[in-house]
């Protein structure tokens, strides 16, 4: 534990702890400029605004999962989504994952003797799905041990039976520390299939030194993106995360109890003259955009440009509000090496490796306890909004995950009208 601790406050500290700075100057304004009401009577708390919102129960019927054979094989195979994972070293400096640059990844190889073949195989959720529907279809093994998808598209995958059940007598540490306001959800109500991996917003990404060389403010909120040459914009391959913060722009709260296919087609209208003007749906692959000058500003995933972005490429909560989700852990139908995908999320449940993964990548830990270590054994994070939202920040999220057939399909159509699908 002490190894662990230490490294938690040590690696690529130079680097990362200069971008933090950076990249976080000026939250606190934003903060206290967020002034706008969900509606709610109360702010959720912390806790309460990283859970799911409520869902149909898709989850195939409860049964007593079979023992895993207690075997240690690999390599574990795991398909993550890029800067998902705690690094040191010149990979920690770069922000770039290289085999062996992970603290956690060694530490577990180290535990168990077995290789991890880790890769930052997600740009999005529907593009790495479709990678593996024929495996799944066929009831063939993916080539994945373990993989994080995001709530809504987690929960469909365990509603097509293409989930490998979790033996929680391997998972002790997830049994216990997982957080309340995580458990039980109506999709998988005894978290016999999945376990949240990390939390996080989506709001606005923009580089501060190209704005300014171009002589554009710097945007505080959703609507100044549409003020920003078309072609130096990208939104989101996630539709919720693009259509939830376009439907906040457009001042219609993105509730999936309240959201029409008309609200959706007022949302696809008001992006359709930024796509004639250039504006382009990524995924992950906005950091290399960033990085390469070829964006000023973007959608982005609330940790990325803090862990993996440069010194003078910002993350900002938007005035209008921010989208929440969850990513998640699942074992694919089939995985290989299962029981050593249930020691993995086993071993991540730690507190003290929580806090590690956590305070590098900048999202909420779904780890009771984590947030006591990471304050412990680095105060200055105690500050980071990204990590431990604030209430004026918290008053405004919005989750836009499970939503009505409808609205979906009007949504998807219209989506991939605008992709040139």
């Amino acid at each position: 534990m002490s190894e662990q601790g230490s490294r938690l406050t040590s690696m690529g500290i130079s680097r990362r702890r200069f971008i933090q700075g950076t990249a976080l100057a000026g939250v606190s304004a934003f903060i206290a400029a967020c002034t706008g009401s969900t509606g709610k009577s109360a702010a959720p708390t912390a806790a309460e605004s990283v859970a799911p919102s409520v869902a149909p129960s898709v989850a195939p019927s409860a049964s007593a999962a079979p023992a895993t054979p207690k075997v240690v094989s690999g390599p574990l195979k795991w398909a993550n989504w890029t800067a998902y994972i705690d690094l040191s070293g010149a990979a920690g400096e770069a922000g770039e994952y290289k085999p062996g640059s992970s603290p956690t990844l060694e530490q577990f190889k180290k535990k168990y003797n077995v290789e991890v073949d880790y890769e930052e195989k997600i740009d999005d959720n529907p593009s790495f799905i479709q990678t593996i529907t024929p495996a799944l279809v066929g009831g063939l093994p993916t080539g994945w041990d373990l993989m994080v998808l995001t709530d809504s598209f987690a929960g469909s995958l365990i509603s097509k039976g293409w989930i490998e059940k979790i033996d929680h007598e391997n998972t002790p540490n997830c049994v216990a520390n997982l957080r309340d306001a995580l458990r039980n959800q109506a999709w998988d109500p005894g978290n016999d299939f999945h376990y949240p991996w990390q939390s996080g917003m989506t709001g606005i990404g923009y580089s501060a030194k190209a704005l300014q060389s171009a002589g554009i403010a710097a945007p505080t909120k959703l609507a100044d993106l549409w003020s920003i040459q078309g072609d130096k914009v990208t939104f989101l391959t996630e539709a919720r995360d693009t259509y939830g913060l376009t439907l906040l722009k457009l001042g219609i709260t993105p509730d999936p109890a309240s959201v029409t296919t008309d609200d959706i087609q007022k949302a696809t209208d008001d992006m359709k003259p930024l796509v004639d003007k250039g504006l382009r749906f990524t995924g992950n692959s906005y950091l290399q955009d960033f990085g390469q000058k070829k964006v000023w500003a973007a959608y982005v995933w609330s940790g990325d440009l803090a862990s993996s972005g440069e010194p003078d490429d910002k993350f900002v909560f938007p005035e209008e509000g921010t989208m929440i989700w969850t990513d998640n852990m699942l074992i694919p139908k089939g995985a290989v090496n299962k029981y050593t995908a249930e020691l993995m999320m086993n071993f991540v449940y730690d507190p003290v490796v929580a806090a590690q993964i956590a305070d590098y990548v900048f999202y909420v830990s779904p780890v009771n306890g984590a947030a006591e270590e990471i304050k412990k054994t680095d105060p200055a994070a105690a500050t980071n909004p990204l990590l431990f939202p604030p209430p004026d920040v918290v008053a405004k999220q919005h989750n836009f995950q499970f939503l009505p057939a409808d609205v979906e399909k009007k949504m998807l159509d219209d989506f991939a009208t605008l992709q040139g699908v």
